[in-house]
């Protein structure tokens, strides 16, 4: 060791260069951090406001299962009848109504798959109970 010189001073050295590079390095950090953060914050605006919109047209897919139920009946006319439908087949409709079943149920399941943490219907409050 040099002459008027003890280790407790090579440590203070040590620490206050350590600190330094601690300090730019976290100054580096923060224009990476406010990206992050931005991009996560339109993330989720985007991913709230999809929901609420796809929320929206719940309704309609209800609507969409009374159509089905509507179509049956015309797929057994068209099926005595054959001329009824125009030269449009008669599977086409019964296949028309299993359609709009599988639709109304698979945007029923897709809108709550994708239902953000903490949101709820905002529009269930419109519907009846029963």
């Amino acid at each position: 060791m040099a002459a008027g010189s003890s280790a407790t001073d090579s440590d203070d050295d040590a620490d206050s260069e350590s600190f330094a590079v601690r300090m730019l390095l976290s100054l580096a950090r923060v224009p990476f951090a406010i990206l992050r953060g931005t991009i996560l914050a339109i993330v989720y605006s985007v991913w709230y406001l999809a929901f609420y919109v796809l929320c929206m047209f719940r309704p309609f897919t209800g609507l969409m299962v009374l159509a089905a139920i509507v179509t049956v009946p015309m797929t057994i006319m068209v099926f005595a009848h054959r001329d009824a439908a125009r030269g449009m087949p008669f599977w086409a409709f019964g296949l028309l109504a299993i359609a709009l079943v599988a639709f109304a149920l698979g945007y029923a399941l897709f809108v709550d798959r994708i239902t953000p943490p903490g949101a709820e219907d905002p529009f269930d409050r419109y519907r009846k109970r029963r």
